[in-house]
């Protein structure tokens, strides 16, 4: 048997190729930005995030790059070029078509579940509220506890059909459990109810309300205590003046008298705004150190927020991937079974016992007959032959006692083409078969 050396040269071409795609899709190590805004970029809260958004991210892709190296060689092993030799008839046509749907359907699923993992996680409290809200009770009064743990409205059974309903669980009783203090921030539990997202919303408006108020007032005082200073400043330099033009004028006495009385009163409105801009500015310091603690704890709980969806979303990936691989595989195994030549044809029967001798008919054809065969690539009957010779019309001279066979085979031909010369056996699906004519 001949050995096809450019066949052996694309095996290895198509290699590379897969490894080459693999590597661009498992993608290397990409430096991600630090978001800038509100949360500092060195947090080690949204450092933590970043980083298992990566890894989640750079692992879903290596399992797309797997995925689809499975898919090359399942597909790329097998002949597409002999689909034009099928004949669609019912039911064996299900075969060719179920397969190619499921494999489609399989490499759809495996795209959409890596995509699932880069999708953004909840941004804001508001939006974590409401998940929580989602599988947690809730009343007027706000989260339902029970002996200091939240009461869970998700069954066990959805939960664990759903990895990301499984992980926003384990959020909850993370957050809303006896330890949500320090992911939430101290004080914020009432006489009724625990600590909750809630709690630390209501906690960060009321917050963000008083410095809201406190800012512009610290401002307007700030503004005048200044302006009080550089007229005291003025005055001063004034009344220095008047009184040293006394000793030549003495009728400059009353408007030394006015002048001193402007500065007093300058003076004690400066005392007074001085007095309530201490008193404004620490009030500002104490609400702007609280609302700096639970901005922390803000970032914190968005931090561990993002970590756990990222983990349910990689979950429910892995698990859409494993589903879309095994859709993948019987896939390609039905439209394997539906290619010509996979399975023994159900209208060759096996020859019957020999009857008694009797006169032979004379034959519907007889051997010899002149023909054009085919020889497709990939074949049995291709590897007998020179490379030059596959899936090219050759001159042949059909070898047989029976009837012609069909044009798809199977059939025995004597090649006569000078390049080609020899006998060959082509089973069905193998090559086409035509009589000259």
């Amino acid at each position: 048997m001949a050995i096809d050396v450019s066949a052996i040269s694309k095996l290895t071409d198509a290699v590379e190729a897969l490894r080459g795609f693999v590597t661009k899709a498992a993608g290397a190590d990409e430096k991600e930005e630090a978001p800038r805004g509100a949360v500092p970029e060195n947090a080690a809260a949204a450092q933590m995030a970043r980083h298992a958004r990566q890894s989640y991210q750079k692992t879903a892709r290596w399992m797309l790059a797997a995925f689809a190296a499975v898919g090359v060689l399942i597909f790329g092993s097998l002949p597409f070029a002999a689909i034009a030799d099928v004949e669609v008839r019912w039911p064996s046509a299900l075969w060719l078509v179920g397969g190619l749907v499921l494999a489609v359907a399989g490499i759809v699923s495996a795209v959409v579940a890596v995509s699932m993992v880069s999708e953004p996680e909840d941004a804001s409290l508001g939006e974590l509220d409401s998940d929580l809200r989602a599988i947690q009770k809730t009343d007027d009064k706000g989260y339902v506890f029970v002996k200091g743990r939240p009461v869970i409205t998700v069954s066990k059974l959805r939960a664990w059909w759903n990895p990301r309903l499984a992980c926003r669980i384990e959020l909850a009783n993370i957050l809303h459990g006896p330890e949500s203090s320090a992911h939430l921030g101290p004080n914020l539990a009432s006489e009724e109810r625990q600590a909750s997202v809630t709690s630390l919303i209501r906690r960060l408006g009321d917050l963000e309300s008083q410095h809201a108020k406190l800012a512009p007032t610290v401002a307007n005082l700030s503004v005048s205590v200044a302006s009080y200073e550089r007229r005291i400043e003025d005055l001063g330099k004034l009344l220095t003046e008047l009184r040293a033009r006394r000793a030549e004028d003495p009728s400059v006495d009353k408007e030394i008298g006015t002048t001193s009385a402007m500065y007093t009163a300058a003076a004690t409105k400066l005392d007074s705004d001085r007095a309530a801009l201490t008193t404004k500015q620490k009030e500002l310091a104490e609400v702007d150190d609280q609302l700096k603690l639970y901005q922390d704890h803000r970032m914190l709980v968005l931090a561990e927020s993002g970590v756990m969806q990222l983990r349910g979303r990689f979950r429910l990936a892995r698990r859409v991937m494993a589903i879309a691989a095994v859709l993948t595989l019987f896939g390609g195994t039905g439209y394997a079974l539906a290619l010509p030549g996979a399975t023994a044809s159900k209208d060759e029967k096996p020859p019957a016992a020999a009857p008694a001798p009797k006169p032979a008919p004379a034959p519907a054809f007889a051997t010899g007959l002149a023909a054009t065969v085919t020889i497709h690539e990939g074949t049995a009957a291709a590897a007998e032959l020179p490379r030059e010779c596959v899936d090219r019309p050759l001159t042949a001279v059909w070898v047989g006692d029976s009837r012609v066979p069909p044009t798809v085979g199977p059939f025995t031909v004597l090649i006569t083409d000078a390049a080609c010369t020899g006998e060959v056996r082509v089973a069905r699906g193998e090559g086409t078969f035509s009589l000259v004519r």
